[in-house]
């Protein structure tokens, strides 16, 4: 064995028969619950922050007055726009609309 093996070999055993009251269960369990607690207050303050923040935007978002002109009327759509299907570029001409006038039907002999 070379001497760093010896060295490392002594200190452990030294640790391990070494009662120290900082590695005790007590002062870990401690330790663990500081940390613990310190987590929950920062993220207290974060959710204590975020609210506040959606507070303000949600306040600052409700007076902001509104403009008229954005909204279109249901009217001023339907007589802007006209409708057809893509087909309707394949099929001939109509010569009659036969949803508002009906054909002259011959008469049987």
């Amino acid at each position: 064995m070379s001497n760093q093996d010896m060295a490392l070999r002594n200190r452990v055993r030294d640790a391990w028969h070494h009662d120290d009251s900082e590695s005790s269960f007590e002062a870990i369990w401690r330790r663990a619950e500081a940390n613990h607690a310190a987590s929950r207050r920062r993220y207290t303050g974060f959710a204590a922050a975020a609210v506040i923040i959606a507070v303000v935007a949600i306040a600052f978002g409700v007076r902001a007055p509104v403009d008229e002109s954005t909204y279109i009327e249901m009217a001023e759509l339907l007589d802007s726009t006209y409708w057809s299907a893509p087909s309707d570029a394949l099929l001939p001409e109509k010569e009659f609309d036969i949803y508002k006038e009906l054909p002259a039907l011959f008469e049987s002999t």
